[in-house]
């Protein structure tokens, strides 16, 4: 029963104050209490934590043994209260304290900490009292902190005061190998401000001083045993910061961080750094495994004053991005040097010789002094070629971005390389390295953005193990309509990024088999539909399609995507700042945007376009809300399109029938006719003219009847005034033109005694006759009596089809009938 009550007031004191205790997988607790409106250290909370956080409380003061019943207690943080003074047992009982953090807070270093504060911290190893000054005093300052009681601290950080005075005291700090200044308010550092430091520090740190800095060539001097210098964002300006490298020549370091602490000092007349032999005169002599001097406004470099390092082979990460100068002079002796770099890991040289807008730097030193790749992103001439450069082995992480006017480098050969992060990308070229790998390759993240990928092709290896690839703004457009293995060669590929290419359309075959693909970015293309490809791509979790010209997801994408989350447990879509339109046509996706499992960027709620609404904007999550009241009328609508179809297919048919019964004689004509061809095809039969007429000379105007009337059904006839070809024996045309003929109309006339030809005719369609290759011959007698027919038609009258044309009107139009019957 006891028990009982415990956990129960337990549970109850934690819902009550709000602190969260969490269990760690080492078995230890902790309890957060940031943010709870605190004014006083909380008494309810387990006895054995052994992590406390009371940030963003109230807290102004800390009075005696407050902390005593947390004697397990080994890291404190008390950051952004509201301290201004700590009793001398304030910390009592705290003897296993290893960190404590109360920065950003009021406590004065002249006032705030009292004799024997710190006294019960006997284990305490780290303690962070920064951005605590916030008073830039010019008046001299004495730290009154009895730092003389941490008998076992390593890391300190604390403000550094206008003029500091630190006391003998802080020669007794031992064990201390890291100091940190923050809230830098120092404007000047004589040679003897370090004076009181203990040597054993191996770490300075002095960030974000961003007043001019003015230090004496001998301010490090107290410090002999210095293995990192961080002077990162400091406004000390370069050519000062090499000087006071002085006490540290020939020595062996780890890390030298001067990245950005060049700025405009006009009154000094400090502007752009031309880097000369003599500025590189103590740190040439430095053993050094970091170097980073981004970001420093270097415009030029005097006689290969960079190239004059005596222990090049120490190097392990190099960081020359964000300056102006250009390595055209003396690239081809760089890259040699770089080759006796045989220990450099990282190289980076981005972002020049121009001012970009968002340079991306990269930090190389983290609190543990561990080497890290972390990107942080902080708030045209001649073309000069180098046929081959051979990177360092041990080289894993070669960066060279945004360069203007570059080298143009023709190969690139990786002997037995180490490198994994490979980032060449927005150069201002047309010529890109030939890549050449001897040995195993360990590439994994390559970046070739702002390159036009048409120069790009053919120019790697089989890059089996790399897994992220990234093209963005290299035109890709262009390439996909062209060519089908543009990715060939990086199969196992997990990440694609290839937005920014204006591509409107992928081809089934586009982008390959990539059976592995995670990650697939097509933001700001011009898609107007999801391309079908993506389908193909089994093991994609997540999908980036924003900014786009997309209007829907069609059911096959949205099945897809509802199978890869089935699949995987998971999927990620990114849809914002797409033309998605809200209307009858769309509704499907509208609701199956709030419906589906997979997560959505924006929440899922996107603007669309609704043309019901006089085409005004909405979210598709009031849409959704209000689902039936807008699309109500869509069901109507779908009738209404059924029974318009319905209509127009009746009104068709109607037309079509009565066509067909109007024209049914001409549509019998036609099959019969096609029928009859396909036959004559078979026997090897080719006429080019369906009728020849042998007429005299009353006997034209008929036959211009007789022509269109024929011609009308789709045959063909050959008459003597129009079709025979001038120049040639009448003779032989006419003979030529009955053979080529498939039948034969003699239309016999008064005045057909007088025609010579006729006799001609007769014989000629006798012989085409026996020959078997003329099919029908058809005597028309127009204004004549059968006795008046000439006597060498009775040569062929058992073969002729006879017509005595009528004067009558019904008549006429039977004889036509009958005529073209006998035609077709």
């Amino acid at each position: 029963m006891e028990t009982f009550w415990i956990i129960f007031v337990n549970l109850f004191v934690c819902v009550v104050s709000k602190c969260i205790i969490k269990q760690t997988h080492h078995g230890y607790k902790e309890a957060l209490c940031m943010n709870q409106g605190l004014t006083s250290v909380p008494t309810y909370l387990p006895h054995d934590i052994r992590k406390l956080d009371l940030s963003y409380n109230n807290i102004s003061n800390i009075t005696g043994g407050e902390f005593s019943i947390y004697v397990n207690l080994q890291d404190l943080n008390m950051n952004r209260n509201v301290l201004e003074y700590l009793e001398p047992s304030a910390f009592h009982g705290l003897r296993l304290l290893r960190r404590l953090s109360m920065s950003k807070n009021n406590l004065q270093l002249a006032t705030s900490y009292p004799l024997g504060v710190f006294k019960p911290l006997y284990n305490l190893l780290e303690l962070d009292i920064s951005r605590n000054m916030k008073d830039d005093s010019k008046n001299n300052i004495s730290y009154k902190i009895p730092m003389n009681e941490l008998v076992n601290i390593q890391e300190l950080s604390i403000d550094l005061v206008a003029k500091p005075y630190f006391g003998k005291h802080f020669r007794d700090l031992k064990y201390l190998q890291k100091i940190r200044f923050e809230f830098c308010h120092v404007r000047y550092l004589h040679n003897y401000s370090f004076n009181d430091m203990p040597e054993n520090i191996t770490e300075l740190h002095m960030s974000a001083c961003y007043r001019f800095v003015f230090m004496e060539t001998n301010v490090l001097g107290p410090f002999s045993n210095l293995k990192t210098l961080n002077l990162t964002n400091s406004n000390i300006h370069l050519t000062q910061g090499l000087k006071i490298l002085y006490p540290l020549q020939n020595k062996n370091m780890d890390n030298i961080l001067f990245r950005g602490i060049t700025n405009n000092v006009a009154e000094l007349d400090l502007g752009s750094v031309t880097l000369t032999t003599a500025d590189m005169k103590y740190i040439s002599t430095i053993c050094v495994k970091t170097l980073d001097l981004s970001n420093n406004d270097i415009v030029s470099i005097k006689n290969q004053s960079l190239l004059s390092f005596k222990f090049p082979e120490c190097f392990e990460n190099m960081l020359l991005s964000g300056n102006r100068f250009a390595m055209n002079n003396f690239a081809i002796n760089f890259f040699i040097f770089l080759g006796k770099m045989r220990n450099l890991k990282l190289f980076d040289y981005s972002y020049m010789p121009i001012e970009f807008n968002n340079p991306v730097y990269l930090n190389v030193y983290t609190k543990d002094n561990n080497q890290s790749l972390i990107e942080e992103r902080e708030d045209g001439g001649d073309v000069r070629i180098i046929p081959v450069i051979m990177p360092p082995s041990h080289l894993e992480y070669l960066r060279i971005t945004h360069i203007m006017g570059v080298n143009g480098i023709k190969k690139i050969i990786l002997i037995k390389s180490r490198l994994r992060h490979f980032e060449i990308s927005y150069m201002d070229t047309y010529i890109f390295p030939k890549i050449s790998i001897v040995g195993n390759n360990h590439i994994q993240y390559l970046d070739i953005s702002g390159i036009n990928s048409v120069i790009t092709i053919g120019k790697f290896p089989v890059l089996k193990h790399l897994r992220t690839l990234i093209m963005k703004e290299s035109k890709m457009y262009d390439v996909l309509r062209t060519n089908k293995t543009i990715l060939k060669w990086f199969p196992n590929i997990r990440t694609l990024d290839i937005s920014y290419n204006f591509i409107w359309n992928i081809p089934s075959d586009g982008l390959g088999e990539l059976r592995l693909l995670k990650h697939l970015n097509l933001s700001h293309n011009m898609l107007e539909s999801v391309p079908d490809v993506l389908i193909s791509f089994e093991s994609v979790i997540e999908l980036d399609l924003s900014y786009n010209l997309l209007t829907t997801l069609k059911r096959s994408i949205r099945n897809w995507i509802e199978k890869q989350y089935e699949k995987h447990g998971q999927f990620r879509l990114y849809l914002n700042k797409n033309s998605f339109i809200c209307s009858c046509d769309t509704k499907d996706f509208i609701l199956w945007i709030s419906k589906n499992k997979a997560m959505l960027d924006q929440k899922g709620n996107y603007t669309c376009w609704m043309p019901v609404d006089k085409g005004r904007t909405n979210y598709t999550g009031n849409i959704v809300n209000a689902y039936q009241d807008y699309f109500v009328e869509c069901d109507d609508k779908i009738w209404l399109e059924i029974g318009s179809s319905l209509l127009a297919s009746i009104i068709f048919i109607i037309i079509c029938a009565t066509l067909c019964y109007n024209l049914r004689r001409r549509i019998i004509f036609w099959f019969y006719r096609t029928l009859r061809r396909m036959q004559e095809e078979s026997v090897n039969v080719n006429f080019e003219y369906d009728v020849y007429v042998s007429y005299s000379d009353d006997g034209t105007q008929f036959v211009k009847e007789l022509t269109d009337t024929v011609e009308n059904c789709g045959l063909k006839i050959c008459c003597e005034d129009r079709d025979f070809l001038a120049g040639e024996p009448i003779a032989d045309e006419r003979a030529r033109s009955i053979h080529l003929s498939r039948h034969i109309i003699f239309l016999v006339t008064p005045s057909i005694v007088q025609n010579e030809w006729s006799r001609f005719e007769i014989e000629r369609a006798k012989f085409e006759k026996l020959s078997k290759e003329l099919q029908k011959i058809i005597v028309i007698t127009k204004d004549i009596s059968l006795d008046e027919i000439p006597v060498e038609f009775a040569t062929i009258w058992n073969q002729v089809n006879l017509i005595v044309w009528p004067n009558e009107e019904e008549e006429i139009a039977v004889a036509w009938k009958k005529l073209l019957i006998w035609l077709f």
